[in-house]
């Protein structure tokens, strides 16, 4: 092929705007010149159908550029993205913020929770006579009075193998754990009723308990429920391959005992309730520090015998939840019934050591793990036992949570063949329910604590055996678990290999062998902590949102999310403005009012973004499309060839013919202005509900320091790199990363819920169970790599509980390398701890 051909060839496979005027060019031109004359080529250039063709062109290759110009402006403008300052931070910074102790309401009453003392006991009586004739006293609740008035709260659906128990608001004839309340005080005043509640006088006889969930299996323990044989409340099993076979054909069988110890969710703000009941309309408004109002307001309408569309509940600001705030606890339920008998609004604040002695506490497994494994590090099977500690009652994911545990076994490895059973057991404690994770991080426990120890005991590098068992995507892209989860299969060897290069890993590892290598050298450890985490919780549960723009073009956003400190105003600001084309200083974002919305669901589980996000552009679009009918009529246009930008809705391909968004808002209320049988109104709702969780998965590692003298762990370099699918907003979803690996990295190194062989808490404040404080913390690296996800429109998989489902893990993998031929078992890694580990070796 000549020069000129391959040039004309050239051309045509251009992908660029001028290629139509490009090949034009040169047929015309050169081809004369190349074939003909100068004289011929001359008067060919100056013919009447060069000039038209090449006024065709122009005029295509415009629209073309026109077209580019307008999409790498919409692409430049884009919100969705980019790291955005939070809207709601100003009220915060300035004192402006508004939660439930913040509200007062005239003649409002206050409440205080007689508790007992005792871990199990008999309640022989209760006498209320010197409480009542207190100053400022009101009413003082015992459970006879309540027989008949209220249901118990919720609890877990019965089966052949779940046992859960009824609970009642208060205790009654015999209480199940330290702090259960046993009255419930009245008055004018917090004081006061604290003073009264002083008085009640109750006569206990000390019972004998169980607060070890192994001891309370065993035959002839006490039982904490007469009706519940050795106190398990659900087994469940899941069980998949040929597990013998895999055992019975092993180089090595590997085992491994883990205590995942219980942990306080401790938000910043404790559980908070007001309650006012109007006995006029027969209306019970009710404001909750709460994750899941709708919800709230469903399960208080089935306790209190009220109609639902006669309740209203509001989460105002919410300082931190967890999963804590999810369900119904006793006292919420006590405020609402003492306004309906008083007719005036009472309010309880739960004080910081009523938090830690009676919030649903997290974690608290269990864990025996035999793996049979080759001796390249190919994992053939597990053997799985988990124990977990479900306390005094359950309440509703006391026993789902850990069959999440059990469910999510596998994680991102290609093993075949799993055992696994749980017991869930109830001991004199406070119940357990979901704490940020929710069995997930329980899971990635199990599972990396055992890869590792596979790689120690089979003397292979921690990597070998991840790199070895990862699942590939050459795997179904929807790829079948063994416990019956549907996965989006993710690049897991190209995540790893990216947090190994980031913190330098083999550096490191020629490090550690140098100090090693002295006898009394610095014990550095590095630990990995590679996960794939259930996100973005939906199907069967969707989550919803509102969009309205008003006569002025202002929007309002309401959406069914209820945050607790994650920010969302901005990020679904964002997605709204993205979407109508215009700023998000135009747009506000109000949430957790039940007389909002039609209905929302919890924020929990990574769900708001892919949900309420997608919620909030479906009716985004809803909105669009209308608004585009609108402008085009005014227009004389197609909808179709309409955008909207910077404010304005406009011709794709002439952005002569435009309006703003403000004048189709405005024409969208004046129904002369609307196209022929259109409502007038800019107002749409939906609810978005996936096919399918989402699943972002990463690797956290943690390079660490054991001072050889005092054991204390410092965390030397901390890299994370997670596939979250599309980010909205960086900074906002970089600091859940920073907040997740803080309290993943306060289990592993601090935190720890004990009891005294009475069931009374010893960890009761903060002077002794201890949560991370910002010297305690460390740099955090944070990367990403990015896999799409088909579960939402949005592409987001979710980044809420990354950060601990990972840290935890990846921290005490590394202080188990620093240590060396130690079995690390329990967790916090206190000092006091590892120098016994030490010491033992």
């Amino acid at each position: 092929m000549g020069v000129f051909s391959q040039i004309a060839a050239s051309i045509r496979r251009s992908k660029t705007p001028i290629a139509p005027l490009l090949e034009v060019l040169y047929f015309s031109l050169m081809h004369p010149i190349r074939t003909g004359s100068l004289e011929q080529a001359t008067k060919h250039i100056s013919s009447p159908a060069l000039v038209s063709k090449l006024g065709v062109c122009l005029k295509r290759m415009s629209g073309t550029l026109q077209a580019a110009v307008v999409e790498t402006r919409q692409e430049a403008a884009k919100l969705v993205g980019r790291s955005l300052k939070r809207k709601e931070d100003l009220r915060f910074l300035i004192g402006a913020s508004q939660f439930v102790d913040d509200i007062k309401l005239p003649g409002m009453l206050h409440a205080f929770a007689v508790r007992s003392p005792y871990a199990h006991a008999k309640i022989n009586s209760i006498n209320l006579r010197q409480a009542l004739a207190s100053i400022g006293v009101h009413h003082v609740y015992t459970a006879e009075e309540l027989h008949g008035r209220i249901t118990t709260l919720p609890i877990p659906d019965a089966s052949d193998n779940r046992k859960p128990v009824p609970r009642l608001a208060l205790a009654e004839g015999i209480t199940k754990y330290a702090g259960e309340a046993v009255s419930f005080v009245i008055a004018d005043s917090r004081h006061l009723a604290q003073d009264a509640g002083e008085k009640v006088e109750v006569d206990y006889s000390p019972l004998e308990g169980v607060v070890d969930p192994s001891k309370a299996m065993m035959s002839g323990s006490p039982r904490i429920h007469e009706k519940v044989s050795e106190n398990v409340g659900n087994y469940y099993v899941k069980q998949s391959g040929n597990v013998e076979k895999a055992f019975s054909t092993a180089d090595k069988i590997v085992k491994i005992d883990l205590i995942n110890q219980r942990v306080a969710p401790s938000p910043m703000e404790p559980r908070a309730v007001l309650a006012s009941y109007d006995p006029g309309t027969g209306y019970l408004t009710v404001w909750m520090s709460n994750q899941q109002p709708f919800e709230t307001r469903l399960a208080l309408s089935i306790v209190l015998h009220l109609p639902e569309n006669k309740i209203r509940v509001i989460a105002p600001d919410v300082g931190g939840a967890f999963g804590a705030k999810c369900y119904l606890y006793p006292e919420d339920v006590l405020v609402c019934i003492a306004s309906m008998d008083l007719g005036r609004p009472v309010k309880w604040i739960e004080t910081r050591s009523e938090n830690i002695a009676t919030m649903f506490h997290g974690r608290g497994q269990e864990q025996q793990v035999e793996a049979a494994v080759k001796n390249d590090g190919t994992i053939l099977g597990l053997k799985v036992k988990i124990i977990s500690d479900s306390g005094a009652y359950a309440s509703p994911e006391t026993f789902g949570d850990p069959e999440v545990t059990v469910k999510m076994l596998p994680a991102q490895y290609a093993f075949k063949n799993l055992f696994a059973e749980l017991f869930c057991v109830y001991t004199n404690k406070v119940p357990f329910d979901a704490y940020r994770g929710a069995g997930r991080p329980e899971a990635t426990y199990l599972i990396e604590r055992t890869a590792d120890r596979v790689a120690s005991e089979l003397g292979l590098d921690p990597t070998e055996v991840r790199l070895k068992n990862f699942l590939h995507p050459s795997n179904d892209p929807e790829f079948r678990s063994i416990t019956g989860y549907t996965y989006e299969i993710g690049d897991y060897e190209t995540n790893l290999k990216k947090a190994l290069e980031t913190v330098n890993y083999y550096r490191w590892r020629r490090l550690q062998r140098e100090e090693r290598s002295k006898g009394d050298g610095r014990m550095i450890g590095i630990g990995i902590g590679a996960y794939l985490e259930i996100s973005a919780w939906g199907p069967g549960g969707p989550q919803s949102a509102s969009v309205n723009v008003t006569q002025t073009g202002k929007v309002k956003v309401v959406s069914g999310t209820s945050p607790h400190g994650q920010g969302h105003e901005t990020p679904l600001a964002q997605i709204a403005g993205d979407e109508l084309g215009i700023d998000i200083e135009r747009i506000t974002v109000t949430y957790g009012d039940t007389d909002r919305l039609p209905w929302g669901s919890t924020t929990g589980g990574s769900r708001s973004a892919a949900l309420g996000g997608s919620a909030v552009m479906m009716s985004a679009r809803k909105i669009k499309k209308k608004m585009a009918l609108i402008a085009a009529k005014e227009l004389d246009v197609s909808p179709e060839s309409l955008i909207f930008e910077d404010g304005k809705i406009l011709q794709r391909q002439d952005d002569e013919k435009s309006l703003s968004f403000d004048k189709v808002a405005a024409m969208a209320y004046d129904a002369s202005k609307l196209p022929e049988d259109m409502e007038p109104t800019l107002f749409e709702y939906s609810a978005f509900t996936p096919k399918n969780w989402t699943w972002p998965y990463g690797t956290h590692v943690a390079v660490v320091e054991v001072e050889r003298d005092t054991a204390m762990v410092k965390v030397l370099d901390y890299v994370a790199v997670d596939d979250i699918g599309v980010v909205v907003n960086p900074m906002i979803a970089e600091g859940q990363i920073h907040g997740g690996i803080a309290q993943g990295a306060g289990q592993a190194l601090l935190e720890g819920i004990l009891y005294d062989k009475d069931g009374i808490l010893v960890t009761a404040s903060f002077l002794d169970y201890m949560i991370p404080q910002a010297g305690d913390m460390f740099p955090i690296r944070w990367l990403t790599t990015f896999t799409p996800t088909r579960s939402n429109p949005l592409g987001i998989k979710g980044v809420g509980e990354n950060g601990i489902v990972a840290s935890t893990p990846a921290i005490v993998n590394a202080v188990e390398d620093a240590l060396t031929q130690v079995k690390i078992r329990s967790m916090p890694l206190a000092p006091d701890y590892l120098q016994s580990l030490i010491k033992a070796r």
